[in-house]
């Protein structure tokens, strides 16, 4: 699922392709776990968690091109950044809470509403 940035594409299109990329993270996250009645495990040297880490390293090196394409997008960068941070922390862990996951659920919930409403705009500025 390689997707490098190209310098030519259009704002829309690489927001798009962010969003994308952010949901198959959430949909690979949820997909590492197995849900107790207490807890969520994560076996760690699964094939399904080294899909998914290798994602997120190259989400944060799509990150790092849209950061060089739009170096005026601080705030879509810090939020975006903490996000990541939080993902790779969270999902380091072989055991982790509900609350930890629904916390996290809520914060990529967040990240793709503000990717949609990024696209929208750019759609309707074109």
């Amino acid at each position: 699922m390689e997707v490098i940035m190209d310098e030519y594409s259009p704002r829309s299109y690489d927001i798009l392709v962010l969003k994308y990329l952010c949901d198959a993270l959430h949909r690979d996250a949820m997909l590492t776990l197995h849900r107790t009645k207490t807890h969520w495990k994560n076996d760690l040297g699964s094939d399904q968690n080294v899909k998914f880490n290798v994602l997120i390293d190259h989400i944060t090196d799509f990150i790092g091109q849209f950061k060089l394409k739009y170096p005026n997008n601080v705030n879509l960068f810090i939020f975006i950044d903490e996000y990541l941070d939080e993902t790779y922390n969270l999902f380091g862990k072989p055991v982790m809470s509900l609350t930890d996951i629904s916390d996290w659920q809520k914060m990529n919930e967040h990240l793709s509403e503000i990717l949609t409403n990024d696209i929208k705009y750019s759609l309707s500025n074109t």
